[in-house]
């Protein structure tokens, strides 16, 4: 007990608001990572929870020595402490942002509260108030407000800041500009060549843009400004009879064209039994593409009224024109004309022998 007397008899009240805040974030750690945007593993928010944790105690164990030791100890303490507070105050700050100006929007059944203009705005501005306020109280925990009145230092943070700007800048300005327009706003698939990209937007923030991709269904990360500066196509802005979509079909010589277009039209219609996706009520049509020196071009277009289904309208149409390849012993695959004229040649030699 009197050991217990003369640890306490050191504690002055800021070591004791310290350490219970120290207490109070530990003991409250799991409640914190819950409020956290909800992971897709649960794998990453035990991680969150013990990385919380451990960061917690060792602020906690530098400072409770720092009590009996050193200075340096409580001062390096305090100053974790200050950015651990300050990350903890910003995110909780954001999810009021968000559940305040933020959307909720449906994709594929699942309900996501995603960010808009109004609430990345005030994000920025508080996280730009929240590293200002972490900066002063910083210079005080380490003894030098007199740095404050140096114009070398303020000077090297302006210098600091226009250096970096290429870095942080024009993420930061291009999430504004999709959040502001509209046009990729969650929910929205689109499509970028240049990227190799065609998927769901999920989330789009002050850095980077969520996409869910329509083939693999995994997350795909991508930097705002390397999408501002790249082409898109928004299918989700398409007509209200559905987005136009087409395939096209190399089918060899020797058919007429009523007979591919009545065979690609059977198919189009099979593959409505197959893929509720497809607009049943926006007829197909069939066009001839071009006239190759190995096989003809035909382009089958169709219209999907469900975008999100759009790969799986794909496959129901090539399933369906395939089966019915086989019936109606139209080839899909190209031929080989060389194949052809070598045995046209070899007949023609022999009748001539003859």
């Amino acid at each position: 007990m009197s050991n217990i007397s003369s640890l306490t008899a050191n504690l002055t009240d800021l070591d004791l608001i310290v350490l219970c805040i120290n207490l109070l974030i530990f003991l409250g750690s799991r409640w914190i990572v819950k409020g956290f945007k909800k992971p897709s593993d649960k794998h990453v928010s035990s991680t969150k929870l013990w990385a919380l944790r451990t960061i917690n105690l060792i602020l906690f164990a530098l400072y409770f020595l720092a009590i009996f030791e050193t200075q340096l100890n409580r001062q390096i303490s305090l100053t974790g402490l200050t950015l651990l507070l300050a990350f903890i105050l910003v995110h909780f700050y954001q999810m009021f942002l968000l559940y305040k100006f933020g959307r909720v929007k449906e994709i594929e059944g699942d309900k996501y509260r995603v960010e808009t203009y109004q609430s990345e705005v005030f994000s920025l501005l508080g996280v730009f108030l929240a590293i200002i306020v972490a900066i002063l109280v910083i210079i005080n925990i380490w003894d030098m407000t007199s740095w404050l009145q140096a114009t070398s230092v303020l000077g090297a943070l302006l210098l600091l800041t226009y250096s970096t700007k290429d870095v942080w800048a024009p993420d930061n300005i291009n999430g504004l500009m999709l959040l502001y327009n509209g046009d990729v706003e969650p929910g929205s698939v689109v499509k970028i060549d240049e990227l190799n990209l065609l998927g769901i937007a999920i989330q789009t923030t002050l850095t980077q843009t969520v996409f869910r991709d329509l083939r693999g269904r995994y997350r795909i990360i991508l930097p705002n400004s390397k999408i501002r500066s790249s082409k898109i196509e928004v299918l989700t802005k398409a007509p209200v009879s559905g987005l136009r979509e087409f395939i096209d079909f190399k089918i060899a010589y020797g058919f007429t064209s009523d007979q591919i277009e009545q065979f690609l039209l059977s198919a189009w219609k099979n593959a409505c039994d197959l893929e509720v996706a497809i607009n049943l009520d926006k007829p197909a049509s069939v066009k001839l593409v071009e006239t190759g020196d190995h096989a003809v071009t035909w382009r089958l277009n169709y219209s999907v009224k469900n975008v999100y289904r759009l790969i799986e309208a794909r496959c129901a149409i090539n399933k369906a024109t395939y089966d019915l390849s086989l019936i109606e012993k139209i080839g899909l695959n190209t031929p080989s004309t060389h194949e052809v004229e070598i045995s046209s040649k070899a007949e023609a030699f022999s009748n001539t022998a003859v």
